[in-house]
């Protein structure tokens, strides 16, 4: 007879990755409530919130909270996302909502520029993928201008 014993832990091995394999896809994750996140969910097409900690805003810009005030042009790069997996979620999202004054939207986003006028209390959806880009405010008024991110739903 041969000797079996390359073929006997050949097979330990083979039923060890399937029990782990099974494990990972059944059991309990680390996700949130000690559930695995649905991947169809609606909250994973959505995408993470788009908060100040992704934005560099620039000179005339004071990004607060919530809150951006600005006089004149902002210009505001949002961060490119490292680390992760390329497949990994990447997109964050906001709404942008105009304060008491006309702002002049700007976005730069893959290759892409778009221009839009707000009139005061609109809002308008903001949307970025893992390379990030940039908007640009502008605010007529010798005030200064306010816009305030919130959490897109």
């Amino acid at each position: 007879m041969a000797d079996r014993k390359p073929l006997v832990v050949l097979g330990v091995l083979v039923v060890a990755a399937i029990l782990l394999y099974l494990l990972g896809v059944l059991g309990p994750g680390g996700g949130s409530g000690g559930s695995w996140p649905d991947w169809a969910s609606p909250d994973r097409a959505a995408g993470d919130p788009l908060t100040a900690a992704d934005l560099d805003g620039g000179p005339g810009c004071d990004v607060e909270g919530t809150t951006i005030a600005f006089t004149g042009t902002c210009a505001v790069a949002v961060r490119e996302v490292t680390g992760g997996f390329g497949w990994e979620r990447a997109t964050r999202r906001a709404i942008l909502t105009t304060g008491s004054q006309p702002v002049g939207l700007t976005v730069t986003l893959a290759g892409r520029t778009l221009s839009h006028e707000l009139d005061p209390g609109e809002d308008v959806r903001l949307t970025y993928t893992r390379e990030g880009g940039t908007f640009v405010l502008q605010c007529g008024s010798a005030t200064g201008c306010a816009v305030v991110l919130r959490k897109d739903a």
